[in-house]
């Protein structure tokens, strides 16, 4: 037999005897555990939302005149531009507006003077006099409504806020869909969007934790200020937004900006917790196992709230106690052993015979 051949046995036997001798010492260890201690702490429970930035209030400014079309006369602001309540925002062309004002007077003005005659009259009867009387009223009225559609041809801003959207000029001509402009506040919210399974645990003064994609270290808090009774279906997903009142209206926010909320929805202090790994179920039945020396024991608790993290435990389990959080197997864990040797007529790839 060649020296080939019986180096190449010789490598079997030490490699099976190897494998032989790795396997039992292995087999012969104990199971090992991975444990943490039973606490008490204080354990927040809360919801997540995602959305962004927008003004407290906003409003379009459109044209609230009769007609298709009418003609811009003259913008007053610019984009971004600081307003206060009543500051003049554009002129539409008030042209017809006017002439309704003057007929309306001129109506006023006849009806008036025939309410006069009627009452000189001794021949005229006291229902003729009446009908005179409703006719000035009539006319009276018509002149207010006149005049408050002319008001209409000015627009004003609506609250004091900012200028944004300004999408016309002198000469465009605007319809009642166009949108002038907006004004929006300057201080800010978060509306963010709730799925439909967490939205029936969300209330109104839920306080908040919200931070924002385009400022990595700016976090701020809150509070739940409105939630929506009407989901909005995307996908046949179906959600809820939520508006969120910020307590510090940081300068560097703008609307538009992508934001993640954590609303807190229950706050338990000073409970028994555990890590949410420790904990099984089988049947219904929640339960951990402890570890009292190196035996593991089962033990079924009863469970209150919980995070993401961990678990209120009710009862079953005292402070101090070890609950496993992982078994940690031997066999699983086995690496294939590898000498490293290098007999003659052996590749030292793969460790195959040639």
């Amino acid at each position: 037999m060649s020296k080939k051949y019986i180096w190449g046995a010789v490598a079997l036997v030490i490699i099976g005897g190897g494998y032989y001798w790795y396997s039992n010492r292995s087999a012969t260890q104990p199971v090992q555990y991975k444990t943490a201690t039973v606490k008490k702490g204080d354990l927040t429970v809360s919801v997540a939302g995602s959305g962004q930035i927008e003004a407290v209030n906003q409003v379009d400014l459109k044209p609230v005149i009769a007609g298709d079309a009418i003609e811009v006369m003259a913008v007053y602001v610019k984009n971004d531009q600081t307003v206060k309540k009543g500051d003049m925002i554009a002129l539409l062309d008030t042209k017809d507006a006017q002439k309704a004002v003057r007929n309306a007077q001129l109506d006023l003005s006849s009806a008036k003077n025939k309410y006069t005659q009627t009452k000189e009259n001794d021949i005229s009867d006291k229902y003729d006099k009446k009908a005179q009387k409703i006719s000035v009223e009539q006319k009276e009225n018509a002149l207010a409504d006149a005049r408050e559609k002319l008001n209409d041809y000015y627009v004003r801003a609506p609250f004091d806020g900012i200028v944004t959207g300004l999408s016309v000029g002198v000469g465009d001509s605007v319809s009642r869909a166009d949108v002038l402009a907006s004004v929006i506040t300057k201080d800010v919210q978060a509306k963010v969007s709730i799925n439909e399974i967490d939205a029936p645990l969300v209330k109104v003064g839920n306080k908040t934790t919200i931070k924002i994609s385009a400022l990595t270290d700016v976090t701020i808090t809150g509070k739940v200020t409105k939630i929506d009774t009407i989901g909005q279906t995307a996908q046949n997903v179906v959600s809820y937004n939520a508006e969120i009142s910020l307590d510090d209206q940081n300068e560097l926010l703008k609307p538009g900006m992508t934001v993640s909320a954590s609303i807190i929805i229950d706050v338990k202090q000073d409970v028994v917790i555990v890590p949410n790994s420790a904990l099984k179920n089988k049947g219904g039945q929640s339960f951990v196992e402890t570890l009292n020396g190196a035996t593991p024991m089962k033990v079924d608790v009863e469970i209150g709230v919980a995070n993401n993290v961990e678990t209120e435990i009710v009862s079953g389990l005292r402070i101090g106690d070890k609950v496993i959080t992982q078994t940690i197997d031997s066999s699983a864990t086995k690496a294939a052993a590898s000498s490293g040797l290098r007999l003659p007529g052996m590749s030292g790839g793969g460790g195959g015979l040639r």
